[in-house]
């Protein structure tokens, strides 16, 4: 079994590679306002200790298709190294929105 740890700018501190884990998911981005500035540092450092590592976009509420060029415009240096991730949260305005994920998730894939 592989052990591993998501995390974002609200784990500033942690520095993957002293962790006891096998890969790192590092949020990337948010909506289409939202660039994750630890991002980098956390893929970088998962990088040079041979860590595998993801990086994902938190869904917004906002256009599938605007968010996903978003999260690819942000990483697009990551894709073809890293697992990029679709992080999406049932809230009250978007419960159980599958067609919302297939529309980002085809988007994505056609960037």
């Amino acid at each position: 079994m592989l052990k591993g740890v998501d995390i974002s700018n609200w784990q500033k501190n942690i520095i993957p590679s002293n962790l006891q884990i096998d890969f790192c998911i590092c949020k990337a981005t948010e909506g289409t306002y939202f660039v994750d500035r630890f991002c980098d540092a956390f893929i970088q450092n998962c990088k040079s200790a041979n860590l595998l590592y993801g990086f994902y976009h938190f869904a917004g509420t906002g256009n599938p298709a605007d968010e996903a060029k978003f999260f690819f415009d942000n990483c697009k240096g990551y894709i073809g190294e890293g697992i990029p991730v679709l992080d999406y949260e049932v809230w009250e305005d978007n419960a159980n929105d599958v067609e919302w994920c297939e529309r980002f998730l085809t988007e994505f894939h056609h960037l």
